[in-house]
């Protein structure tokens, strides 16, 4: 018997599901920001309304390969507005002081934590089944 036929299906990416808890992790460090003082509320939501944006190109791209559509132009193109969305902020950010780094890394960062909340705390996760 193989091993691979036990395997559960791939879990399915819920870009909806995942934007909100970004955005309730986003306006949580914004709220911090705001306490400390420290950091730049602009930093914070464009590094976050980036990696959302990012993670939604790529997720209709990836999409319109796999259901074997006529529309591999549109998702070819849909990756080269990603990765010109990526490089514009890395120019911007790298020939001005427009960006302030760390808020915008830490901003940018909250997508990857609501995605670890939702794979860990989601309905139909693992932790779910126990």
């Amino acid at each position: 018997m193989s091993d691979t036929a036990e395997l559960p299906p791939p879990a399915r990416l819920r870009a909806g599901r995942i934007g909100l808890l970004q955005l309730a992790v986003t306006a949580a460090l914004v709220a911090v920001v705001v306490a400390s003082g420290r950091g730049a509320v602009s930093g914070v939501v464009g590094g976050a309304a980036l990696m959302y944006a990012s993670l939604l190109l790529q997720h209709l791209a990836v999409g319109l390969v796999l259901r074997g559509t006529a529309r591999s132009g549109l998702a070819i193109a849909l990756f080269l507005a990603k990765l010109t969305l990526l490089l514009g902020v890395a120019a911007i950010g790298l020939r001005t002081t427009l960006l302030a780094p760390m808020s915008f890394a830490a901003g940018a960062s909250t997508l990857l934590l609501a995605i670890v909340i939702d794979a860990c705390y989601g309905s139909g996760s693992a932790s779910g089944a126990r």
